[in-house]
């Protein structure tokens, strides 16, 4: 079964979702977190996005969940979100700072901001998402941010067309800043083998529920893809998570289920075939084991 389940297709579907604010256009949108109303929703359900955004932090805290990563994301903090990412957020106190959100046609034709987004690390499946920045570069980003905000709802008729350099600086630095945090660290093998199978897992949810594999992966093809026996697998990942590799590929399986009935239309029978459930009833049942409580339920 061939279907579309980024949940939210474009950033007016994703704003009005939030119930933040109107876009700008439809494929590049700023503003700042005082731009919006008291409706914003403070706690999300889980949910995809077929959007690329980059948030400043300057004031608040927040709770993240992107794809199997969790972050206590606090002021000073800059962050990533791609269409791959599966998200939620908990607002833990009120923000300050700005929301970018772009697609893919806002930089469609720009081959420089097209490298730089399709090969940052931020936005890849599995990834560190958070820059935090010292007082400095926090200042230097900020204005950055500024600028961008400025030139976005000035009267300028090159106003996008500015955007797109203004974005360009700012995911340079980006990348500047990510390099010196990430780049250099020493992983141990074990750590390099978790970080390997929840790259798998990832992009095999997501090709999952896009309708592009029509199979739930096993264990041993994933360790497979690894190079490692699925034995081996299964004690490094329970010695570094604490979990199994089953508990975990199940755990985002719920994961992705739920995302599915919070946020589409889809029966539930249409959710089990999607995430290769042969039979409706064993769907029931593993999600009932997993949450408590039937999809139905849940659902309601």
């Amino acid at each position: 079964m061939k279907t579309n389940t980024s949940y939210y297709k474009d950033i007016v579907s994703l704003l009005k979702g939030l119930k933040t604010v109107t876009p700008l256009s439809s494929d590049f949108h700023i503003h700042k977190f005082s731009d919006t109303p008291n409706t914003w929703i403070k706690e999300t359900s889980i949910f995809r996005s077929n959007t690329y955004s980059i948030i400043l932090l300057t004031k608040g805290e927040a709770k993240y969940k992107i794809g199997l990563s969790e972050y206590h994301i606090t002021s000073g903090s800059l962050y990533f979100q791609a269409p791959q990412h599966l998200r939620y957020y908990n607002r833990l106190s009120d923000w300050e700072g700005y929301v970018i959100v772009f697609m893919d046609p806002f930089f469609e034709n720009h081959p420089t901001l097209k490298q730089l987004v399709t090969q940052f690390e931020g936005f890849k499946i599995i990834s560190n998402v958070v820059i935090p920045l010292e007082a400095g570069l926090l200042s230097e980003t900020e204005a950055m941010f500024e600028h961008l905000y400025r030139i976005s709802y000035s009267n300028s008729v090159m106003r996008f067309e500015k955007a797109k350099a203004l974005l360009e600086l700012i995911l340079l630095q980006s990348k500047e800043h990510y390099q010196r945090l990430y780049q250099n660290q020493n992983t141990s093998k074990q750590h390099r083998i978790v970080k390997q199978f929840e790259q798998i897992v990832e992009e095999h949810l997501y090709q999952l529920t896009h309708g592009d594999i029509e199979r739930q992966l096993s264990i041993s093809e994933i360790a497979e893809r690894i190079n490692i026996n699925a034995t081996y697998l299964g004690e490094v990942l329970k010695k570094v998570t604490g979990k199994t590799p089953k508990e975990i590929l199940s755990d985002r399986i719920i994961l992705e289920a739920r995302s599915l009935l919070n946020n589409t239309d889809m029966a539930i029978n249409e959710v089990a075939y999607l995430l290769q459930f042969q039979d409706p009833s064993n769907f029931t049942k593993f999600f009932k084991l997993k949450t408590g409580i039937s999809p139905s339920k849940y659902r309601k």
